[in-house]
């Protein structure tokens, strides 16, 4: 029985995202968010990449419609560490718990482009593997040291799920808005503004 939550409905975080399109309708773009500290003794960090490919040109007739339909792969680390001070003093000095998030997905999308307003909505697999370890040592009994690294390093199971996700962008020079929102397992929303240049 894990506890609950922290129960904040919101997260703030800058994030660098970047993008070069190449031939054939196809996209490789990645994003990165150096490790950002949180409270007095935690950090934060995100890095991933992507690729997405234009599909419609490969099929006859239905290369006329006039929609966009694309296959899009990515994969996503997230990466967090808190230091555990114990004011009893069953920590002889402070130790870091670290606690990596690694998600792959697939995607295929659905979209429209309306000027400067591009609707989309999507269905795909998402596939993720939550890790867990802390480094240090505590005293158990007697001032007998036992690394926890020994008691704590496991990996969660392999979570494998369908999701779908509908959104939008949209462009006004080089400033860029959107939005997207996950229906999954555990529902995700998201709102960006970024700088886009082409």
């Amino acid at each position: 029985q894990l506890p609950n939550g922290l129960n904040i409905p919101t997260i703030p975080l800058p994030m660098l995202q970047a993008g070069i399109g190449l031939i054939k309708g196809t996209e490789v773009n990645v994003r990165y968010i150096p490790d950002l500290k949180f409270g007095k003794s935690g950090k934060v960090g995100v890095i991933g990449f992507g690729i997405k490919h234009d599909i419609l040109q490969w099929l006859p007739i239905l290369d006329k419609v006039p929609i966009d339909l694309s296959i899009q792969a990515g994969y996503t680390k997230i990466t967090s560490s808190i230091e555990l001070i114990d004011p009893s003093g069953n920590i002889p000095t402070p130790s870091i718990a670290n606690l990596d998030i690694a998600a792959t997905t697939i995607n295929l999308l659905l979209s429209k482009k309306l000027l400067m307003f591009t609707p989309y909505v999507g269905v795909g697999y998402n596939s993720s593997k939550t890790s867990f370890f802390v480094d240090g040592k505590y005293n158990f009994v007697d001032d007998q040291y036992i690394p926890v690294d020994a008691l704590t390093e496991f990996e969660f199971e392999t979570k494998n799920n369908l999701r779908a996700n509908i959104g939008f962008r949209f462009n006004i020079t080089i400033l860029a808005l959107q939005a997207n929102y996950t229906f999954s397992e555990y529902p995700v929303a998201t709102v960006g503004l970024g700088i886009s240049i082409r």
